[in-house]
């Protein structure tokens, strides 16, 4: 048997190319032949097949087609369409297009294609087995019976950081700073919450004496200048450019260094399908203060301080919980606690091959 994983673009550096590469790793490992078809392949770590010999193998009835749906492919629904491979559909949510809308048409679009073709997916392929990173992503699948639908967390790479050295100019200037270390990591985009972010910027800074400085990881859009603009303009406005750092990509040692020194993670995306963030910042000690939306309050667990979109209360959380360490703490226990109960790479493991044995069964 042969399971053959798809997705447009598969890279080194995001949650989708890190869940296909560990995929890869975990069913060869179990003597499964394993492959990947993409048209961007980008991660080296992978096995990749060529159109002409995909066509082959999805005529096989007994291999599969483990597709991950997390943008607009025409390609790919035509390649399925011509499949007798059994489906399984790997869900990892697409954006709303309304938080594009008012900054880039294109991308508007290919949300709005992207949502309609997980609709026409569940049509198309009604014999398909659906395995969603949450049960917040698996409440998109309208008319898919729940046997049908499988949740595992997207695997990821964290596991990995403790053969990671890291940085230790950058972690030494963070824990000599004598100011609140704030953290946020994701792309710049709209549904980051990143104008929200700015607003407990301005919030704390007006309000509360401890110096804070804010460092937001993540590379910015060109294709987004409108909003961009917006964020900078915003900085300006609220005279926030000496305690705003955007730091851009980075690596692995980079990015530890910057969770070990940090106070807190604060996340504020609207619209995360699982949050892996959420995920490395417990499993490094880092408390988080999290808006409770989308897959957020699902990721982040038990005895976790979620919060509702309001900048006043997220700036007070910060004051609160840097001056109670004792409060810090019981943060991070129950987030290491979260991780050991659902997240770790063997749970991950598990999880999969028991999904992903009923969905080839189906």
């Amino acid at each position: 048997m042969t399971v053959v994983q798809m997705h447009q673009t598969v890279t080194g550096h995001d949650a989708i190319g890190n869940d296909i590469e560990a995929i890869f790793k975990l069913l060869n490992a179990q003597g499964r032949r394993c492959v990947v078809f993409a048209n961007n392949t980008l991660n080296k770590q992978v096995t990749y097949i060529e159109e002409s010999e995909l066509d082959s193998v999805l005529q096989e009835e007994d291999n599969i087609i483990l597709y991950h749906h997390s943008v607009y492919w025409e390609q790919g629904f035509e390649i399925l369409k011509k499949a007798k491979a059994k489906i399984v559909f790997r869900y990892h949510n697409i954006t709303p297009p309304a938080f594009f809308e008012p900054y880039n048409s294109f991308h508007t679009q290919q949300c709005e294609k992207g949502r309609k073709q997980t609709d026409t997916l569940i049509q198309e392929f009604p014999n398909a087995f659906w395995l969603c990173d949450s049960q917040y992503n698996a409440e998109d699948l309208r008319g898919v019976s729940k046997e049908r639908i499988g949740i595992c967390p997207p695997f990821h790479k964290i596991e990995e950081w403790r053969e990671t050295k890291p940085d230790e100019a950058i972690l030494n200037d963070l824990i000599t700073r004598k100011e609140i270390n704030l953290l946020f990591v994701g792309r710049i985009a709209p549904n980051k919450g990143h104008k929200m972010l700015l607003e407990i910027m301005k919030i704390f800074t007006t309000n509360y004496p401890d110096p804070i400085r804010l460092r937001v990881i993540g590379k910015f859009d060109d294709g987004l200048p409108g909003y961009n603009s917006l964020i900078e303009k915003t900085i300006q406005k609220y005279h926030l450019d000496g305690c705003i750092e955007f730091i851009g990509e980075i690596n692995d040692a980079t990015l530890l260094a910057y969770y070990l020194g940090s106070d807190f993670l604060v996340c504020t995306s609207e619209h995360e399908g699982f949050c892996v963030p959420i995920v490395e910042a417990q499993y490094l000690g880092l408390p988080i203060l999290a808006l409770k939306e989308c897959a957020v309050p699902e990721t982040i667990g038990k005895n976790q301080i979620v919060l509702e979109k309001d900048p006043k209360k997220f700036a007070a959380g910060i004051y609160a919980l840097y001056h109670n360490r004792e409060y810090m703490r019981f943060l991070i226990h129950h987030g290491f606690e979260n991780i050991e109960n659902r997240f770790t790479i063997g749970k991950i493991s598990e999880t999969f091959l028991k999904e992903f044995a009923k969905g080839a069964e189906k």
